[in-house]
C-alpha cells in the first residue's frame, strides 16, 4: 500500500531548441517513461523488492521546458530520488550523477568490494575510484544506465548551449548536467564488467585431499556437504602436522578461517577462489 511519503522534483531541459517551451515529443516521452523506470528499479535495488514507488507527472511550469514529477514511496529506506541526484537528500554528498561525472568516459572493467561499505571501480586505463557500495551497484547496472541515457544524454544530444537542470519543488536548482557532461551518461556494455566480492568467515570442515608439499592440491568438505578446492595459506598448521605437534586425520572436524573470493562477469556464471587462512583448532581438542 502506498503511504504518504511524498517527494516532488523538477527537470528542466535548457537548450536553444526549447527556448519557446517546446521539445521533441518522442524524446520527452522516452525520458518520462525512463524516469519511472530508473526510480522504480533503483528503489527495488536499494530498498528491496517489497518497496513500492509511484510516480506522477504534473503540468509543466513556465521555463525552458520544465517537467514536474511527484513520487510516493512506500519505504522508510533510502530515497531513490536523492541517491541518484534528482533531489536533495540529508547528507547525501555522493550520488549516481556525481559518480558518473567523476567517471567521465573511462571504461569500467571491474568492481571489487572494499572496507566500510565501499566498492572500488577499476577502469581500463588502470585508474580506480572508490564509491559507496549502493552507488557503485547502480553505476554498473545496465538497466539503470539505459534509463539515465534516455533521461539525460539523448534529449541533450545534438543541441547547442544545452543543460539539464534538476530542481526542487520550489524551483531551486539542486543539480545539473551540461551538454559537455551529457556523453558521460551514455549506456554501457554490461558484459565487460566484472564484480569481485570477498568474504572471510569461520567454518567447520573436513579435509578430503591434502598436499603437504604445496599450497595447492587441498580439498575440504563444507558444512553444506559440498567439496571445494582451497589454497592452504596456514604454513604454521602444515609445520605442526609435519612435526607431529598436531594430530591430523581426514575424519577429524576442523574449525578454520576461510576466505571466499567470488568473481562474476555479468552475463556469465560466477567463479570462486577459496583460501584457507588459518586452521584454528581441531574439534574435540
Amino acid at each position: 500500500m502506498i503511504n504518504d511519503d511524498r517527494y516532488a522534483f523538477q527537470i528542466s531541459y535548457d537548450t536553444d531548441g526549447t527556448a519557446n517551451h517546446t521539445i521533441d515529443a518522442e524524446k520527452l516521452g522516452d525520458a518520462i517513461i525512463n524516469m519511472a523506470k530508473v526510480l522504480k528499479n533503483t528503489n527495488k535495488i536499494i530498498n528491496g523488492e517489497a518497496s513500492e514507488l509511484r510516480l506522477e507527472v504534473k503540468a509543466h511550469s513556465e521555463g525552458s521546458f520544465v517537467v514536474e514529477f511527484v513520487s510516493y514511496l512506500s519505504s522508510n529506506g533510502i530515497n531513490p530520488m536523492s541517491i541518484i541526484g534528482f533531489m536533495k537528500g540529508a547528507g547525501a554528498a555522493t550520488t549516481v550523477i556525481g559518480a558518473l561525472k567523476q567517471i567521465k568516459s573511462r571504461k569500467i572493467k571491474l568492481t571489487e568490494n572494499a572496507k566500510n561499505g565501499m566498492t572500488q571501480l577499476k577502469f581500463s586505463d588502470d585508474s580506480t575510484l572508490n564509491l559507496p557500495s549502493e552507488i557503485a551497484e547502480l553505476v554498473v547496472n545496465k538497466t539503470i544506465r539505459d534509463s539515465l541515457d534516455a533521461i539525460i544524454n539523448s534529449p541533450l544530444e545534438g543541441e547547442s548551449n544545452a543543460k539539464l537542470v534538476f530542481k526542487d519543488e520550489k524551483g531551486q536548482e539542486v543539480n545539473n548536467v551540461t551538454i559537455e557532461e551529457a556523453t558521460d551518461f551514455k549506456t554501457i556494455s554490461q558484459s565487460i564488467i566484472e564484480e569481485v566480492t570477498e568474504e572471510t568467515k569461520r567454518v567447520e570442515v573436513y579435509f578430503t585431499k591434502v598436499n603437504f608439499e604445496s599450497t595447492s592440491g587441498w580439498q575440504i568438505r563444507l558444512p553444506d556437504d559440498s567439496l571445494v578446492s582451497v589454497t592452504m595459506k596456514d604454513a604454521a598448521f602444515i609445520e605442526r602436522v609435519l612435526k607431529k605437534d598436531e594430530k591430523f586425520s581426514k575424519t577429524a572436524l576442523f574449525s578454520v578461517n576461510l576466505r571466499t573470493i567470488k568473481t562474476h562477469r555479468h552475463g556469465t556464471s560466477p567463479t570462486y577462489k577459496r583460501e584457507l587462512l588459518e586452521v584454528v583448532r581441531q574439534r574435540g581438542q
